[in-house]
């Protein structure tokens, strides 16, 4: 199984990405589909059904708070070809469940990309050179108040993500939170 962990989107959240897309942005090729829009936290590529307990126990061991994101910018990335939309800002709280998830996974022998993280929504795929600049720069706001597991599937039709687990994310000063920190009397 191809998987990773990562910050799925509402609904209407993908809908306000999509519609962005369209409007500010030429059509362009290999774009990415609405119901696979996401924001990837741990890449960990193909992984044997033996080791998906672990990937599990990790993701459980891992905490964090839900966050606001605000998509405010665009980039293009030469070498994967991709152009994307993400926070020029990373919330404390994403950097924390970032590090979390990549030091749980580490312990469980869980190997995972470690580049720099860099969060962000893939547009498009595949394009030999950075498109023309947007109309208008991307201004969105999205709560996050889960992560998940994804499976990566090929189909006929192109790629899918499939969501195979959601773990909440606590609201900050809750009292799961605060137990959690040992704040809590």
């Amino acid at each position: 199984m191809r998987l990773f962990f990562g910050l799925d989107f509402t609904g209407p959240d993908k809908l306000t990405i999509d519609q962005w897309r369209s409007k500010m942005l030429p059509p362009l090729a290999q774009q990415v589909a609405p119901a696979n829009l996401h924001i990837t936290l741990a890449f960990l590529g193909e992984t044997a059904d033996s080791a998906l307990e672990r990937v599990y126990q990790a993701a459980n061991q891992a905490s964090g708070q839900s966050f606001s994101l605000h998509i405010d910018q665009t980039g293009y990335w030469s070498k994967p070809k991709v152009y994307w939309i993400g926070p020029s800002h990373i919330p404390m709280a994403l950097d924390t469940l970032v590090l979390q998830l990549r030091d749980k996974l580490k312990q469980q022998q869980i190997s995972t990309d470690n580049r720099p993280y860099q969060p962000h929504i893939s547009l498009f795929r595949k394009l030999r050179e950075n498109p023309p600049a947007p109309l208008c720069a991307p201004d969105m706001h999205i709560q996050v108040k889960e992560f998940c597991l994804f499976e990566s599937q090929s189909t006929a039709t192109g790629v899918r993500y499939r969501v195979m687990e959601r773990w909440p994310l606590t609201e900050p000063g809750s009292i799961r939170e605060k137990l959690a920190r040992g704040h809590f009397q």
